[in-house]
């Protein structure tokens, strides 16, 4: 009934078409150009699904092998210290936190097909880069002037892909399936849990790839191969992404133009990113949920840069480590494959809560054994890694079943001229 409605819409007497070539030309000039024999093409949106499942899965490929190795890269650099790592940590989580608003701005106001490829040639052109840099300073001798001009770019570089990441993800995860659903809230649910699975499964399998590569062959092929993975899926990416777009009206359909998306009278960088996200943060009614998600991100344990280079410091072998993290993705692939259904009988906000208590559960009882040796047990320190890493898997269940549940409260009840910023700014 909705296609129809649009169909007739779009074929009423040439003044739908004419009022769609003027939004086209206002708002997505740069956008594909819609033909009338587009316009009334059939929709497939099973076809579109599929598309931006592959476009989000051999995205997240690349830049989920990257950050896994990135720290090893580290490590392998400067052995005697967690310096570098801990500086890449750093460097990388102010990178995203200060760009955020401004490309969730972007984002905004851009055409989508645009703004996703924009960020696909960040994500993947910094990954690659990043690791010509690695090269450079792993094969120069420790301490030199190209040691350390490597070791810079590395970080700086590689947080820009991080940049880039977070772009891509607030489009496609975040609008193009908005779009998509046209508002039917179990359609959205089962499309991002889709959409979460596919980025598990990478978390499961990609630093598996990984740790194999580093481990069984040298660390120079594994960069190598993660750099040409990056530059040579860029242009399958985006074509998905037009793949889905053909599939579907509703994504060919241009935004409407939104005069927020530019501050009119900012002179300064701080107040361009009040009003590019944090401005409308507040006004939102989920607000409190959305710092919990963000609160939740900073203090989370998890099997992260920081651990897993820690972790290979104490012995532990690229391999188990790689098995480690991808156990814990397998209970986040849980969460996604329930999430659906506890959505539907108990709303996203019973969802919510049902994650959040599993993950502070799963993880009192990791640190149990780091307790106990505080308080004079004796225990080997393998139990007490072992012990900590599969509270650590065990409560990735819950993590993802409470984002899950906080994200479609951010696609269903934000407006959509404001959904990049604002979630820009709540990651």
């Amino acid at each position: 009934m909705e296609a129809t409605e649009e169909q007739a819409l779009l074929t009423d007497d040439g003044g739908a078409a004419a009022r769609t070539r003027t939004t086209t030309e206002s708002s997505e000039a740069t956008s594909l150009q819609l033909s009338s024999s587009e316009l009334l093409s059939p929709e497939r949106p099973v076809m579109a699904k599929m598309s931006l499942y592959s476009s989000h899965l051999m995205s997240t490929w690349g830049q989920r092998m990257w950050e896994f190795a990135i720290g090893l890269i580290m490590l392998e650099m400067y052995p005697s210290s967690l310096a570098l790592v801990s500086a890449f940590g750093l460097v990388d989580g102010l990178a995203t936190v200060f760009s955020g608003s401004l490309v969730g701005s972007y984002i905004d106001r851009t055409g989508r097909l645009k703004a996703a490829c924009s960020m696909y040639v960040l994500q993947n052109t910094a990954v690659a880069l990043s690791a010509l840099c690695a090269l450079i300073s792993l094969h120069s001798v420790e301490g030199s002037t190209w040691f350390w001009a490597g070791a810079i770019c590395t970080i700086g570089i590689g947080s820009i892909s991080s940049v880039g990441a977070q772009g891509s993800s607030l489009s496609v995860e975040k609008e193009w399936t908005v779009v998509l659903c046209k508002g039917d809230s179990a359609v959205l649910a089962r499309l991002n849990s889709g959409m979460r699975a596919i980025d598990l499964t990478c978390l499961l399998l990609a630093p598996i790839a990984a740790g194999f590569l580093m481990t069984y062959t040298s660390i120079t092929t594994a960069v190598v191969a993660i750099a040409a993975w990056n530059l040579a899926a860029w242009a399958p990416e985006c074509y998905m992404l037009v793949c889905a777009q053909r599939a579907s009206l509703l994504l060919r359909t241009p935004k409407q133009p939104n005069v927020k998306a530019e501050p009119t009278h900012a002179s300064s960088l701080l107040l361009r990113l009040r009003e590019g996200g944090w401005g409308i943060y507040f006004q939102q009614r989920l607000w409190p949920a959305a710092l919990a998600l963000a609160l939740l991100y900073l203090t989370v344990l998890s099997l992260g840069l920081l651990m897993t280079a820690y972790l290979k410091w104490q012995g532990m072998s690229e391999a188990e480590l790689s098995l480690y993290r991808g156990a814990g993705a397998v209970s986040g692939l849980l969460s996604t494959v329930v999430f659906p259904t506890i959505h539907k009988r108990s709303g996203l906000k019973a969802t919510g809560v049902l994650g959040i208590w599993w993950q502070a559960i799963s993880l009192v009882i990791a640190v149990v054994p780091v307790w106990l040796t505080q308080l004079g047990a004796h225990l080997p320190a393998s139990t007490i890694s072992h012990v900590l890493l599969g509270g650590l898997v065990a409560s990735r269940f819950g993590l993802w079943l409470f984002d899950l549940s906080v994200s479609q409260m951010l696609q269903e009840w934000v407006p959509a001229e404001d959904i990049g910023r604002l979630t820009a700014a709540v990651i």
